[in-house]
Parts: structure tokens; sequence; C-alpha cells
């Protein structure tokens, strides 16, 4: 029996984009809400999350992902403002979006989405909605606070020059999620 990995498909952004991202965790910190954030040299595009899945099907997965990466053009990716999952009366999820570089994003997901269902997994059940999870809401405390920082925040629309589709493994850790590339398909 083989070993079962958590895994994702996902685009890496720019060291600049990753900054970025820092300095805007850094402002909505300051609201001193509860809530987990993610490390920013971590933030990435996922495409699909697949969840865990035996190790035997992570070559026939990288396989399709190179088909797919073969017909793709490289892009660009840039930052718009902070925004969350579901409502800001209900934060659970808060983001920064994606501007320039969304409709190419959620073209790509929705072909990785196909290919996938192919391999076994089941398709996504809501309309892609292309973002960078930046934290998850743990408490009310100080909501208001943070949604007002986050509405008047201006974020730097930053570039990042997508030229590949990342594979990864994702290990569950006291410290935080830790992610390893398992294949990397160049577009």
């Amino acid at each position: 029996m083989s070993e079962s990995i958590r895994t994702f498909i996902a685009l890496e952004l720019s060291t600049e984009a990753k900054e970025e991202l820092a300095r805007i965790i850094s402002e909505l910190e300051k609201a001193d809400a509860i809530v987990k954030w993610v490390d920013p040299k971590t933030v990435h595009l996922t495409l699909k999350f697949l969840g865990s899945i035996p190790e035997e099907k992570v070559l026939g997965i990288s396989e399709k992902l190179k088909k797919i990466a073969s017909s793709t053009r490289p892009f660009d990716i840039g930052l718009s403002g902070v925004g969350v999952f579901p409502t800001w009366d209900h934060i659970k999820v808060i983001w920064a979006g994606v501007s320039e570089g969304a409709l190419e994003s959620k073209a790509l997901a929705e072909k990785i989405d196909k290919a996938m269902h192919e391999e076994g997994f089941d398709r996504e059940k809501r309309a892609f909605s292309p973002h960078l999870t930046l934290g998850r809401m743990k408490s009310v405390r100080n909501k208001d606070e943070l949604k007002n920082r986050a509405k008047s925040l201006q974020v730097n629309p930053v570039k990042s020059h997508i030229t590949s589709i990342v594979f990864f493994r994702s290990d569950l850790t006291p410290e935080g999620a830790v992610h390893t590339p398992l294949y990397s398909a160049e577009l």
C-alpha cells in the first residue's frame, strides 16, 4: 500500500509580489484582529486543491500538467486590492486579489479542473476566483478595524511573470504548511 500525500496545483509568485504581500499583512496585523496569517514567503495562486492522493498518481498528474503547460503561453499576474470570503460581515478568509492575468489564471484553472476530473478528481462546484490567501479569521474581535484597514489599504500592482505550473506536496506542521514542489511544468 502506497503512502498518501496532500497536494495542490498552483502558480508561484515573484519575490517582489511576496514582499508586497508581506507589507499588506504587516499593515493588516495592526488591526489586532485574531487571524492566522499565512507566511508571505509561501503564498501562491492555487489553481486546484487535490487533497490527499496516493503517491502513484503523481506521475499521471505531472504528465497532464506538462500537456496543459505546453499549450499555454507565459503571462503576468498583477496584485490588486484586499477582499474577504464570504462577506465583510462574516469574514472567514482574507485575500489579495489578482487584476492583470485573472482571465489567463481562470482559463488555466478550468483546463486543470477538466484534466484532473479525467484523473478521477471531483470537478469544482464553484467558479474559479483568482485570489491569494493572506489569512483566516479566528474570532470576530476587531473585525471592523480589520475591515477599515483592508478597505483603505493601497495595494501596489506588483507583477509576477508566470512561466510554469507547479504541482506541490503540502505537509501540515504545527508551524504551518510546508510546500514542496513535486513537478514544475514549463509554459
